[in-house]
């Protein structure tokens, strides 16, 4: 049964009663904290009036606490953030993502994190969002935080509060009202084909490990950590293909680890030219002998392309080697996603559809494909029209 406490002012005025349903014990055998709830008295109500409608809310407050319907009010933005990222994590969200989740908290809870959920208004939001644009929010260029870092604070920020809806700890999400900041969209930077070309003879001189894997981002438009992910085991030299399906990460808390790839359409096979998996073979042989010369120093996992133990390489080691390639061979800057719409653009330029493309780069969705390149896929347009041109009005033309 629900506790009921008088509270009275220094004259001995009645003007509350504070309800407390106590919650039991948690599975170590602690109290837990009880549901508390304030009951405001009218100046013109009896305490006898007063007594009775308290009891009366009262009881409902505690079957609502039975029922699972109350939630403890008092807690900040910040606790509930904290309880909705663990939940998502223990949830199978990937690492990598409750990472930047808990980096992006840094610069909300300096703002709201202190605010209780229920307190919490659009007004605040905006203001936050417009205090990351100010100068000396993005500690490396020292000025204000790019509009997709704020969108990205947003979109957390609505995440947890929808959480908050569906937990009915809230009535509405207050991220619904307010007017975040508008990315600018920026088209897919991609290499041309003299540029390829430039880099293609410039790894001829390079190491046949750093060859090889500049070769497969070009080739299977793979991302960085997928590249890395890949075993030996997974290299199918009859039928020419490459399966995708580990990624390499790093976080500062665990190291380099291995995961899943991004999406469930991530895990994919992708067919490979032939001159593609002689390198390859050339590259295993190399590796094999340096297995050798390394003795018991090199312990084999399996893994395509390692550091000198055998073990997964770290993700940033290899944009640190494009970069100072490119730089050494006077080469545009390069990085391994440029590679991944490279290869997207010169399928598209060629005829391939949207839908074989999507499959290759294991997009979720060929809608995001189709998103993501429509600037490339305009172009490649302009070139079939050119084709057609030709192809009618030329054969016109030489009939006249």
């Amino acid at each position: 049964m629900a506790n009921i406490q008088e509270r009275r002012d220094k004259s001995g005025k009645l003007i509350s009663y504070s309800i407390r349903v106590h919650r039991g014990r948690d599975a170590e055998g602690h109290q837990l904290k009880p549901y508390t709830a304030t009951f405001n008295v009218e100046p013109t109500w009896t305490e006898k009036s007063a007594r009775k409608k308290a009891e009366a809310f009262a009881a409902t407050f505690e079957k609502e606490c039975r029922e699972g319907t109350v939630s403890d009010v008092r807690q900040t933005f910040a606790q509930y953030c904290d309880y909705c990222i663990n939940l998502k994590e223990e949830r199978g969200t990937k690492h990598s993502t409750v990472v930047r989740y808990r980096e992006l908290t840094e610069r909300i809870y300096e703002q709201i994190g202190h605010v209780k959920l229920k307190d919490l208004r659009p007004d605040m939001l905006n203001t936050l969002y417009s205090k990351l644009g100010e100068d000396g929010k993005n500690k490396k260029t020292g000025g204000g935080l790019s509009a997709k870092t704020i969108l990205e604070h947003h979109r957390l920020i609505h995440v947890i509060l929808k959480q908050a809806v569906m937990e009915d700890l809230i009535p509405f999400n207050p991220a619904d009202r307010v007017i975040p900041p508008k990315a600018e969209k920026k088209d897919a930077n991609y290499f041309q084909p003299e540029e390829v070309e430039l880099i293609r003879d410039a790894l001829e001189e390079e190491p046949i490990k750093w060859r090889t894997l500049t070769h497969l981002f070009l080739i299977t438009g793979a991302r960085r950590g997928e590249i890395l992910g890949i075993k030996w085991e997974d290299c199918d030299f009859d039928g020419n293909r490459i399966h995708i399906c580990r990624n390499v990460q790093y976080s500062p808390d665990k190291g380099i680890y291995i995961t899943t790839p991004k999406t469930k359409t991530s895990d994919r096979w992708v067919s490979m030219p032939a001159e593609t998996m002689k390198l390859l073979r050339r590259y295993r042989a190399w590796q094999g002998s340096e297995r050798l010369r390394l003795g018991e120093y090199f312990e084999s996992q399996g893994f395509v392309f390692t550091q000198d133990n055998g073990s997964p390489m770290h993700p940033d080691s290899v944009t640190d080697w494009m970069k100072k390639f490119s730089k050494r061979r006077g080469l545009p800057h390069i990085n391994p996603h440029a590679f991944r719409h490279t290869m997207a653009s010169i399928l598209y330029f060629n005829g391939a559809d949207s839908v074989s493309i999507s499959k290759r780069l294991g997009h979720a969705q060929v809608s995001t494909t189709a998103n993501i390149y429509a600037h490339v896929i305009v172009k490649a347009d302009e070139k079939n029209a050119d084709i057609l041109g030709d192809a009618f009005f030329s054969k016109k033309a030489q009939e006249n």
